[in-house]
């Protein structure tokens, strides 16, 4: 039966061509396809329009498949070029993921790897990479409770074009601010690789302009990226991302002298290569000077902006200019008008991918072996499992209703019935094999089994080279991506920390630590009960019951200053009992096992909401540190509203971000802000402040 009907939904016509490749063993001819699948059939009066908009419709659908793994084939006779001597099908052993041995060892590392990009760009593609390759092995996933989690967020407006650039081996264009400069310089770069280090997304690229290899930070990038879908290129050889994350911090580290209140900065005084100045021209009674090192100037200034009027940079004049300026960029944003915003338009907590046909397409080939090989599975455990609202349910359910072989009857049809809240497939034993791992699939497993060889404790060696060998088996020609992006997830400061800190897990040892709490500027002392190393971006921490605190909290490592063993843990709830009571009663959240993506702040009975308001790349930065709801507040501004212990950390934190946020309420707390941030900056604005150094004069 023919539809007449040419305003099928292109996804539905997508599935009903691949229903009917994988459904013909001998192959159907265009003719053939054109009068049965359901989206083809045109008016009969207009058959020669009809002709050439089938042809074209065929072969931007013929591209659409193969971009996403599915290779149509066709057995077209040497010397004929009727499109009737042609049968076109999909071969199943083209289509299905191949099949893929893995123990529960090597299925949980599969596991984590893939929620590392649980809510990132890449998050909906390591996740139906997860369900597939669980289905092939026939092995069940899990997340081991005592194994390090990590998180990678890719919030940069730049990072979903460059990355479809380098897929498609496509050059791309925009503008970028290089390193302590205000102006920006239009670029036209070829992407060779992407990378994640310090909590920063770099690009490697040939630059068109200069003829020559150069790396960009995303977060510098202050424009659209422009894809040149017309002009491709070809990538070196042999080329790795690895290898330029490995440059990036090796060259000669700079020198700065801060003068800060003596017995003050800790942070700065435990960095590497930080000693006093005693010779130091400049002096003023209870400060003295100290000598630091860094590399990277930007962040460099951004934590020393932070510091407020505790902290003075003596020098090198661009690092104290770079502080200067970023406190007055958070005056001005300060004493904006911030009254009369509109909060009623709230938005999802996560970058979400824009949704288009291939993507739904995907998802619909991904639900149906889902659906099979669960019946009865939940309605609400399907929203769940692939991230849709229940209005798209409905819509992908209808979808899968009206889809099936041509002809389009009673058995030929997909059943798609819900049952006091169960869901149940019928007849579609043709798509029942899942669909073969698509590029970012394969990139999103590859990319992070790869980064888990750097964790100590990470499972067996063997297990996790025998993951990795099966997956990039199964990714077959695709795996080449997962060596031109690359995650780096810790460092080796923090190495030594985080096997200590494994070892007090897995021993149910409490542990005595000195911990800096960086907005007070206060070393404390505290027994803690570690039950979870959980990493976002390159930034770990570990949730633990605190003595000190009678509760839960998140102690960043990098602020660990001594760590030693304390004893056995004495909480009632030791990692594996959180573990066990999540499982048999998941509704006391307060004892069950903390998960990275709800946040890193601790709500407190007594915390405060406050408002902030920022733009779009910045409020997706903080979101997740913080718990945060976010709203459309209008003008393409973003708005924040969160918990709050300690009012006192908004100041600092807008000192950080130069300007690219306010606080808005509660109003006290907005003005208590803006005085902070009016004094730091007058401190550098001081004649005569700093011996020898020509004061900055002005906003």
């Amino acid at each position: 039966m023919g539809n007449v009907s040419t305003k099928i939904d292109a996804t539905e016509r997508l599935l009903n061509l691949v229903i009917a490749l994988l459904g013909t063993r001998r192959g159907y001819s265009k003719s053939h396809l054109r009068k049965n699948v359901n989206g083809y059939a045109g008016p009969a009066a207009e058959e020669d329009k009809a002709d050439a908009a089938f042809e074209r419709m065929f072969e931007r659908d013929k591209k659409t498949l193969l971009e996403l793994g599915i290779p149509i084939t066709h057995n077209g006779l040497p010397g004929t070029d009727s499109g009737e001597q042609a049968l076109y099908r999909i071969d199943p052993d083209d289509y299905r993921v191949p099949a893929i041995r893995l123990d529960e060892s090597a299925m949980a590392l599969v596991s984590i790897a893939a929620n590392l990009w649980s809510g990132a760009t890449l998050g909906g593609a390591a996740a139906s990479a997860l369900r597939k390759i669980s289905a092939r092995a026939g092995t069940p996933w899990y997340e081991d409770e005592t194994t390090s989690q990590s998180r990678i967020r890719t919030a940069e407006p730049a990072f979903e074009p460059l990355w479809s650039a380098l897929r498609t081996h496509h050059r791309v264009s925009f503008d970028y601010r290089s390193a302590g400069s205000t102006d920006s310089t239009a670029r036209t770069v070829e992407p060779w690789g992407l990378g994640s280090k310090y909590g920063q997304w770099y690009l490697a690229a040939f630059d068109v302009d200069k003829g020559a290899e150069r790396s960009y930070r995303l977060s510098r990038i202050t424009s659209d990226v422009l894809v040149h879908t017309r002009e491709a290129f070809e990538r070196p050889a042999g080329f790795g991302m690895a290898p330029v994350l490995e440059r990036l911090g090796t060259e000669t580290p700079a020198t700065a002298r801060i003068a800060v209140p003596e017995g003050t900065a800790h942070w700065l005084r435990n960095l590497d290569g930080t000693t006093t100045d005693p010779d130091s021209p400049w002096h003023k009674p209870g400060w003295e000077v100290l000598s630091v090192s860094y590399r990277e100037a930007e962040l460099m200034a951004d934590d020393v902006a932070a510091m407020g009027t505790r902290a003075l940079v003596v020098d090198p004049p661009e690092l104290r200019d770079a502080v200067a300026d970023s406190l007055h960029r958070a005056v001005t944003a300060a004493a904006e008008d911030v009254r009369g915003l509109d909060w009623g338009t709230p938005l999802p907590g996560g970058p979400g991918k824009k949704n288009d046909t291939r993507d739904r397409l995907v998802r619909l080939l991904s639900m149906v072996p889902y659906l099979v090989a669960n019946p009865g599975v939940e309605e609400a455990e399907v929203l769940e499992e692939f991230g849709i609202s229940g209005a798209q349910w409905e819509k992908d359910r209808d979808t899968l209703t009206v889809t099936g072989l041509p002809g389009y009857l009673h058995g030929d049809l997909m059943d798609v019935t819900t049952d006091s809240g169960q869901v149940f497939i019928r007849d579609a034993e043709t798509l029942a094999s899942p669909l073969r791992l698509t590029q970012e699939e394969a990139c999103s497993v590859l990319v992070g089994l790869k980064a888990l060889t750097a964790l100590p404790g990470t499972r067996a060696a063997q297990s996790l080279r025998h993951a990795i060998d099966s997956v990039a088996a199964v990714a077959g020609e695709d795996s080449w991506l997962a060596d031109v992006v690359e995650l780096e997830l810790v460092s080796g400061a923090e190495l030594d920390t985080i096997a200590a800190l494994q070892l007090a897990i897995a021993g149910s040892r409490a542990c005595a630590i000195t911990y800096l709490v960086r907005n007070r500027d206060e070393l404390s002392e505290r027994i803690v009960e570690p039950c979870r190393l959980f990493s976002i971006d390159s930034a770990w921490y570990v949730r633990a019951w605190c003595r000190k605190a009678g509760g839960l909290r998140s102690f960043r490592l990098a602020n660990i200053k001594e760590l030693t063993d304390a004893g056995a843990q004495e909480h009632a709830q030791s990692s594996q009992a959180w573990s066990s009571q999540a499982q048999s009663n998941p509704a006391q959240s307060v004892q069950a096992p903390w998960r990275p993506n709800s946040g890193v702040y601790d709500p407190g009975t007594e915390d405060m909401h406050v408002r902030v308001r920022a733009d779009a790349a910045t409020a997706r930065r903080l979101q997740p540190a913080y718990n945060a709801e976010l709203f459309d507040v209008g003008d393409g501004a973003t708005g924040l509203q969160f918990l709050v212990g300690d009012t006192a950390m908004l100041a600092p934190l807008m000192a950080r971000l130069g300007g690219r946020a306010q606080v808005v309420a509660p109003t006290a707390v907005r003005e208590a802000a803006a005085a902070w941030l009016a004094e730091s900056a007058a401190s550098y604005d001081a004649v005569g402040e700093i011996v020898g150094v020509v004061p900055r004069l002005g906003g």
